[in-house]
C-alpha cells in the first residue's frame, strides 16, 4: 500500500506540474484555447485517478471523493462553455462549485461559523457587484447571474474557512487556501469581463485558477494519506 501510495503522489506531481507549465504557455500564447482544455482536463484527469484510488483502496467516506471530482469534472466543462455562452458556462461552474461545497460538508456538517463567514463574503460582494460604479453588465442577466454565482462560491470559501478554524490540518489547510485562490480568481474574471480597464486581469484570474484546482485535486491525495496515517477527520 505505501508503495501505490508513493505512485499516486509521484502522478499527482508529475500532473500539477504539466498544468502548472501548460498554463505558463497558455497566458503566452494568447490564452490559446486548445491549451485551456489541455490544462483544464488534466485536472479533471487527476481528480479521477484520485478518486479511483480512493475506490480501490475502499477508504471511508467516498462521499467526498466523489464531490471533489464531480466539482473538477463540472470545472473542465465550465472552461470550455463559458468562451462560447457566458450564462451556460458559468451555470455550470456554479454547480460544480456545489460539488466542491457538498464534499467539504462530508469533511464536516455545516455549522453556524460556515454559514457567518459566507454570509459576510456574500454581503461584501453583493455590495460590490450592486454598487461599484466601474462595473459594466451590457446585458442585465449577467448582473443575477454573478449574484447568484457569488452567493455559491462565497458559501463554498466560506465553508472551507470554517472547516479549517475548526480543525488545522493540512488537508484543510489546502482546501481553505486553494478556495481563497479560486474566489480571488472569480474577482478577477469579473473586473476582465466587466470592467475590461486593466490587461492584467485575465492573467491574474487563469495565473490563480490553475493552482487553485490543482490544490483542490490534490487535497483528495491528502485526504488519502490521512485515513491510512489513522487521522481521518469526520
Amino acid at each position: 500500500m505505501k508503495k501505490s501510495k508513493n505512485i499516486l503522489l509521484t502522478v499527482n506531481t508529475v500532473i500539477i506540474a504539466l498544468i502548472l507549465t501548460l498554463n505558463f504557455f497558455y497566458q503566452a500564447n494568447g490564452f490559446d484555447f486548445t491549451l485551456k482544455c489541455i490544462c483544464s482536463g488534466a485536472f479533471a484527469f487527476l481528480g479521477l485517478i484520485n478518486l479511483c484510488y480512493a475506490i480501490k483502496a475502499r477508504q471511508d467516506n467516498l462521499k467526498f471523493y466523489v464531490g471533489m471530482a464531480s466539482g473538477l469534472l463540472l470545472a473542465f466543462f465550465g472552461d470550455y462553455l463559458i468562451g462560447y455562452n457566458f450564462i451556460v458556462g458559468a451555470v455550470v461552474f456554479a454547480l460544480g462549485h456545489i460539488s466542491f461545497v457538498i464534499a467539504y460538508s462530508f469533511l464536516q456538517k455545516m455549522k453556524m461559523l460556515d454559514y457567518i463567514v459566507s454570509g459576510v463574503l456574500f454581503f461584501g460582494s453583493l455590495m460590490f457587484l450592486l454598487f461599484f460604479p466601474m462595473l459594466s453588465f451590457d446585458v442585465p442577466a449577467f448582473r443575477l447571474v454573478c449574484i447568484i454565482y457569488a452567493l455559491i462560491i462565497c458559501t463554498m470559501l466560506g465553508k472551507a474557512v470554517g472547516n479549517f478554524i475548526r480543525e488545522k490540518t493540512i488537508l484543510t489547510a489546502t482546501i481553505a487556501i486553494s478556495s481563497i485562490l479560486f474566489f480571488f480568481s472569480d474577482l478577477m474574471l469579473v473586473l476582465d469581463w466587466f470592467v475590461g480597464l486593466w490587461s492584467w486581469t485575465d492573467h491574474a484570474c487563469m495565473g490563480t485558477y490553475y493552482p487553485a484546482l490543482c490544490l483542490l485535486a490534490f487535497s483528495m491525495y491528502l485526504k488519502n494519506s490521512q485515513i491510512k496515517n489513522g487521522a481521518d477527520t469526520n
